[in-house]
């Protein structure tokens, strides 16, 4: 069995040289083809927009929905997850019966 190991071991780093060798000889071979100068990036400025107060242009959008409203008893309970998260532990609920 200690053959095989060796051989094995053998097999793979000499098919790993060979890839390197041939990768190598390829560049070598093809030298890379001169860089080209980077393009120049033209910086466009911002168009100048009029403030919004002179133009008469700021509009309100809709009211907010009231969020007096009790929370839902069906959903997903979002307070105890942060609470979780924090680390703080709750009571067992009470079972109903």
């Amino acid at each position: 069995m200690s053959i095989l190991r060796v051989i094995a071991f053998g097999t793979v780093t000499g098919l790993g040289t060979l890839t390197v060798a041939l990768v190598s000889a390829d560049r070598l071979m093809h030298p890379a083809v001169a860089a080209a100068p980077a393009p120049t990036i033209a910086r466009v400025k911002a168009p100048v927009l009029p403030d919004p107060v002179t133009t008469g242009t700021v509009t309100q959008g809709p009211a907010a929905p009231d969020s007096s409203k009790g929370r839902m008893l069906t959903g997903f309970d979002t307070e105890r997850l942060n609470a979780l998260m924090r680390g703080e532990t709750f009571p067992a609920p009470a079972r109903k019966r």
